[in-house]
């Protein structure tokens, strides 16, 4: 007998032995014990997944001697005929090679006979898509109103394309793809019938090549095995599917950890030198950070993570060096590289320049950490000045602060953020690439510092219970604690906690203001206290000395009193900007 390839031998011939679609195999179980088959079935889905098999398996449970029964016996003439493709009573037709209108005629002719042999005539129409549209609309009659005893079963991977028309006369049935533990879990399953040995590693090389598809890893097997013999080794799977050693890909996860460009070019240099496919790798690198992520966010035993088990502690290991946001950042800078890669010309270099956007992409700083770290920075400033601080007057417009001509693109990514942050709240609003803008300081005297001016209040909360609010506060929330170090004082009156700001903090009241800063406030708050409370946030009354902005108050005096307000100047350090010009608000 001629050898028969895995794919066809382990072909599932019950539907228990179907992997992956339990929700087709419950409802077509139930149909048949209940008598409820229905005339028409869609069964939609990717390439591999079980389509035309579970056409098959629902003929043979159909007409088995024992049936209509879920479990058909494969032993009788009927079931050995339909697992050998010679039934008379199963016609299975592709579509993509008879689409037109004259092979429905026959078709239609066909089923109006009666079974040669079994209870139902079976039509299986693999690739349904393909028909033209005279063809589909000659098959709606037969649909609508089709010969007694006669089934069809219309498999595709395009259901879209089906009529509406045929759609709406049919049951849709979507198979979904296989993951990647089922995949792996069914090869060593065969690869233990057949008594061949396999390495871990490579059965999961085979099942990410496989892509969800049973099938295709089935066929990869059967080629592995062509290859390597009876012993399946990662190192030679690798080699037969041009995939990337692991090893590269730990190398790029540690260029980006050490910010090292050098590497990262290296590494493409290297999968040159090998004549490894560039696009290839970076569909590798895709799957390989998503495991990183998914490691990072669910755990080093999560059954998500597409990877032998004894791969997850290193990936643990790995994604350890990266937050969420980091590898989120790397996954799409990826996934842009690819397509990149896919449809211009050149991919080396834009595979490099893929790599090297990821090496700076580990550079960046979040932008609540540079706005912590810059709220942090203000009160020391103001309380280490020799100076008074600056004057506030309505008629005085925020001063223009120009950012440098050519600055460094992480620079020029966190300007932008900060800018965008804070629009309308004075700490930074600017035109693209040209000016931020800077609060308006007030004639409050020096600014105290963090915390320095935090009073207890004489309407039920005392400094104690301040104290134990700001603690659970640093507790869960760092960006958080950083604002309310910054109040003045605290009140609480029938259940509303207040907190006031001096004016020249308006900035930092109005990013505290923000919906999800306030809700998380509230319940800290309120189990802090214990009890449900209100929280708002106010400005002080700051005393605005008119009598010391005069009319015709030069530029350079007002210019003077914003290069020594300390938000200002910790603007301009953090982001390598210098004040262009200080003007009144009525002034143009």
């Amino acid at each position: 007998m001629s050898h028969q390839v895995i794919a066809r031998k382990f072909r599932p011939q019950t539907f228990a032995e179907l992997v992956g679609q339990q929700h087709v195999v419950r409802t077509l179980e139930n149909a048949i014990r209940t008598g409820r088959v229905a005339h028409a079935y869609i069964f939609s889905g990717a390439r591999g997944v079980g389509k035309t098999t579970t056409a098959r398996i629902l003929a043979k449970a159909l007409n088995c001697v024992h049936g209509p029964t879920p479990q058909p016996c494969n032993q009788c003439p009927a079931c050995l005929e339909i697992a050998a493709s010679n039934s008379l009573d199963v016609l299975e037709i592709d579509a993509a090679s008879n689409r037109g209108i004259d092979q429905v005629r026959e078709l239609r002719e066909m089923v109006r006979y009666a079974p040669a042999g079994g209870r139902h005539k079976v039509v299986i129409l693999d690739e349904a898509h393909m028909l033209t549209a005279e063809a589909s609309n000659a098959l709606l009659k037969t649909l609508e109103e089709p010969p007694e005893k006669v089934i069809f079963v219309m498999a595709t991977t395009e259901p879209e394309k089906l009529a509406d028309t045929i759609r709406s006369r049919s049951q849709h049935f979507h198979f979904r793809a296989l993951s990647f533990a089922e995949i792996v879990q069914a090869l060593e399953s065969i690869a233990k019938q057949e008594c061949f040995v396999t390495e871990a590693g490579a059965l999961a090389v085979i099942a990410r090549a496989a892509d969800g598809s049973l099938r295709d890893a089935l066929s990869l097997l059967e080629q592995a095995l062509a290859y390597c013999g009876n012993q399946v080794t990662e190192v030679q799977v690798r080699e037969l599917l041009g995939v990337v050693a692991s090893g590269i890909l730990d190398e790029l996860t540690e260029a980006v950890e050490t910010r090292s460009a050098s590497r990262a070019l290296a590494v493409v240099h290297r999968l040159l030198a090998e004549g490894k496919n560039l696009q290839q790798f970076c569909r590798e690198a895709i799957g390989h950070f998503r495991n990183l992520l998914l490691a990072r966010v669910c755990g080093a035993d999560s059954d998500l993570i597409a990877a032998a088990p004894e791969e997850h502690p290193r990936l643990a290991r790995a994604a350890a060096a990266f937050s969420e946001e980091d590898l989120t950042r790397f996954f799409q800078i990826l996934l842009q590289t690819e397509d990149d890669v896919r449809h211009k010309p050149d991919p080396r270099l834009h595979l490099e320049m893929g790599l090297l956007r990821l090496v700076q992409a580990a550079r960046l700083a979040p932008l609540e950490e540079v706005m912590a770290e810059l709220c942090g920075e203000v009160a020391p400033r103001a309380s280490r000045r020799s100076g008074g601080t600056a004057l506030s007057h309505p008629k005085l417009a925020p001063a223009a602060v120009s950012a440098p001509a050519t600055p460094a693109a992480p620079a020029a990514e966190m300007r932008a953020a900060g800018a965008q942050s804070a629009q309308g709240s004075g700490v930074a609003t600017a035109a693209p690439g040209a000016t931020l803008e800077a609060p308006v300081p007030t004639a409050a005297g020096p600014l105290p510092g963090a915390g320095a001016r935090v009073a207890e209040s004489s309407d039920g909360l005392d400094g104690a219970q301040v104290a134990a609010i700001k603690t659970a506060i640093a507790s869960q929330q760092k960006f958080l604690a950083e604002l309310v170090e910054h109040a003045s004082r605290w009140e609480m009156d029938n259940g509303e906690v207040r907190l006031y700001f001096p004016t020249e903090r308006r900035a930092l009241a109005e990013m505290l203001q923000a919906r999800e800063s306030m809700e998380k406030l509230r319940t800290i708050t309120s189990g802090v206290l214990g009890q449900p409370l209100r929280v708002c946030v106010k400005l002080e009354a700051a005393p605005v000395l008119l009598s010391t902005v005069r009319a015709g108050q030069s530029s350079r005096e007002l210019r003077a009193r914003f290069e020594q307000d300390p938000i200002v100047r910790a603007m301009l350090e953090r982001f390598g900007g210098r004040i262009a010009e200080v003007k009144g608000r009525g002034e143009d």
